[in-house]
């Protein structure tokens, strides 16, 4: 689960707080409530740029926490661009 209680936008760049906002079924990730957007509105190339970034902040939160993020939840997003979820955990952070 995203430690994150507001995020950004990977679409429109807005900002907002994730309490009481859907999640998408598909793609896992939550629909923005400025623009309607989640990981499925955006290209295969932006898509793997914004799980790249989630990886890489999740993994500083592991390494600084001990906590880690499930990307399960983004299944369908890992398949689409033929990432395996154990790749997305940094070397030397067990999972």
């Amino acid at each position: 689960m995203c430690r994150a209680t507001v995020l950004c936008c990977f679409k429109c760049a807005g900002w907002f707080n994730k309490e009481g906002i859907e999640s998408c079924d598909i793609c896992g990730d939550w629909k923005c409530p400025h623009c309607g957007s989640c990981l499925c509105d955006l290209t295969l190339s932006e898509k793997k740029i914004a799980i790249s970034y989630m990886a890489t902040y999740e993994n500083l939160l592991k390494e600084l926490t001990g906590e880690s993020y499930d990307f399960s939840r983004h299944t369908q997003v890992l398949r689409d661009i033929n990432i395996e979820p154990r790749k997305l955990i940094r070397s030397g952070l067990s999972s």
